[in-house]
């Protein structure tokens, strides 16, 4: 099979079921829906290509952008990060937001919209930047569970039942597969969907919009900016030496100063 597809753990080899059941015990939730992507479909969807219009990039008008992301990468590969490192982190992300033409807040308002937004990194931003106080938010686990042939999407059952319209909140895009598996189970065919992202990887952004087409869904990406390639972990990093992260781990940077930071609209 070439494009992603529902699976039941009772098809799982032993070895990946009991990956699936650790991950879960890990984050305390049980993954109601598993998606498959298996190795010729990422490579489908990850093959090289230009940018279809629908995916928007801040940085290529907005050069304050780039000096934000410049701060995000130095932090990452912080052997030692302090809790200063990692506000300014958050601020920068935020300053990302920000600076996107089209606002989060502002498309989430409009009537009939559902937030999904990931744990934690989608939660904690969407938090910041207000989009939370509404019927229809959802924050889900979904966590990338890797299988001999390509990846496994474990999602939780905390997801809308085939939305007409949603706003997705995240942090970054290395494959995409996370954000691809909501997609597909959250939204039924001609549905409206904008992901607003700081960071996307070439791939990912490609790959989010073409798994958006096969689905046949209305997608606007709003990302910050395009950079960094997919290691063989699937994150992202510098093109140049797989060892420089672009972004890191965005939910363990921070978490830890996520309860203390400021509200939307005030400095530190």
């Amino acid at each position: 099979m070439n494009r992603s597809h529902l699976i039941d753990r009772s098809e799982l080899p032993a070895d990946v079921q009991q990956s699936v059941a650790g991950f879960e015990k890990h984050y305390n939730t049980y993954f109601g829906s598993l998606v498959h992507f298996g190795g010729p479909a990422l490579a489908e969807l990850h093959r090289p290509g230009p940018l279809p219009a629908n995916v928007r990039v801040a940085s290529a008008e907005r050069p304050a952008v780039l000096d934000r992301m410049a701060a995000i990468a130095e932090i990452a590969n912080l052997t030692d990060q302090q809790e200063a490192d990692r506000t300014r982190y958050l601020r920068a992300l935020l300053d990302i937001y920000a600076l996107l033409p089209v606002q989060a807040a502002e498309r989430a308002a409009e009537p009939g919209t559902a937030v999904i937004a990931p744990e934690r990194e989608g939660r904690i931003l969407a938090e910041h930047l207000g989009v939370t106080d509404r019927h229809g938010y959802w924050t889900p686990q979904a966590k990338r569970i890797p299988m001999a042939d390509g990846l496994i999407v474990g999602v939780d059952e905390w997801l809308p039942s085939r939305a007409e319209r949603v706003v997705v909140i995240d942090g970054v895009v290395a494959s995409g597969v996370t954000l691809m598996a909501m997609m597909q189970l959250a939204l039924q065919p001609g549905a409206a969907v904008d992901v607003f992202t700081c960071h996307s990887t070439h791939q990912g952004a490609l790959a989010l919009a073409r798994h958006a087409e096969q689905l046949g869904l209305r997608l606007t990406l709003h990302i910050g900016h395009v950079s960094g390639v997919l290691n063989r972990k699937f994150y992202a990093v510098s093109p140049d030496d797989d060892g420089t992260l672009v972004l890191g781990d965005v939910g363990d940077t921070i978490a830890p100063v996520a309860a203390a930071f400021p509200p939307p609209g005030a400095r530190p």
